[in-house]
């Protein structure tokens, strides 16, 4: 009987140390760690681990920060070179740091200091200065390809001229559980729109300065 019950006693307390090693071993996965994970996928250009964070299948901050309507395989070869080696990797260049988490229900927010380039004032520098000599140009009869190239040289020098990382602000990313799996949600959608705008160094402040320029 005795024995019984020490085979009992320690049964049982194999099977609870089973259980918390079970527990400790799957940690939940915290809206704050999606988000970190989901920052440094963009950083490393990782899309495997975009994927397991992102509402969407892919993420490419480049394209989202562009949002150019032309075709990227079809861009002459001049605003290719801008955005392959002056934009892009000034882009996913970013710093971050981790705030603030809150959760309600489903749903959970999460803030981030974000530290990266002035890239939106840069583009605005840019398409001023092609802005300025425009007319002379257009006046000139120069082709398509002559009035691409002068843009690129424009944003190529405010591009290349950002050494330091001057933009700081804090983004507020917005989160939802799916199938019990925090994600975080379209960038494009208007929740995380702000978000992209900061991660970007103010590239949708810059598209609407511009839209503006062309308007007037």
């Amino acid at each position: 009987m005795k024995k019984r019950l020490i085979s009992v006693i320690l049964l049982s307390t194999l099977v609870l140390l089973c259980a918390c090693g079970s527990s400790s071993s799957k940690p939940e996965v915290t809206p704050s760690k999606t988000v970190d994970q989901f920052l440094k996928g963009i950083q490393d250009e990782d899309q495997d681990a975009i994927k397991k964070v992102y509402e969407e299948s892919t993420f490419d901050l480049g394209a989202e920060a562009w949002d150019d309507d032309d075709d990227e395989e079809g861009m002459d070869t001049a605003m290719n070179k801008v955005l392959t080696n002056d934009f892009y990797p000034r882009l996913i260049d970013f710093e971050y740091k981790i705030g603030e988490e809150e959760i309600n229900g489903d749903e959970a927010t999460v803030k981030v200091d974000i530290t990266t380039y002035k890239m939106g004032d840069a583009f605005v520098a840019g398409f001023k200065d092609f802005f300025a000599g425009a007319m002379d140009l257009y006046n000139s009869n120069a082709s398509d390809e002559q009035v691409s190239k002068v843009m690129s040289e424009k944003l190529h020098r405010q591009i290349s001229a950002l050494k330091k990382k001057e933009y700081k602000k804090t983004a507020t990313f917005h989160l939802t559980k799916e199938n019990g799996v925090w994600v975080v949600e379209d960038m494009d959608d208007d929740k995380n729109e702000a978000a992209l705008n900061i991660l970007s160094g103010g590239m949708l402040d810059a598209e609407n300065s511009i839209d503006r320029m062309t308007d007037d």
